[in-house]
């Protein structure tokens, strides 16, 4: 699978989740597919493909 395929699945699972219009996306790297999730708070969560399992998986800020 390439990057930009983990990408669209991380950026389909956070439509299905999440109301978009209230968080703020930034672009990490980092991680495949990988994408910081901030709320109007300043909390985040890093969503990723997790290629070894073939899931998305997130990360809260207080987790790792």
């Amino acid at each position: 699978m390439s990057m930009k395929e983990m990408r669209e699945r991380v950026m389909e699972f956070l439509r299905e989740q999440l109301e978009l219009d209230k968080f703020i996306l930034e672009k990490c790297d980092l991680m495949p597919g990988g994408v910081f999730v901030k709320d109007r708070e300043g909390k985040s969560m890093l969503v990723f493909y997790d290629f070894m399992k073939d899931k998305v998986d997130y990360w809260f800020e207080d987790e790792k």
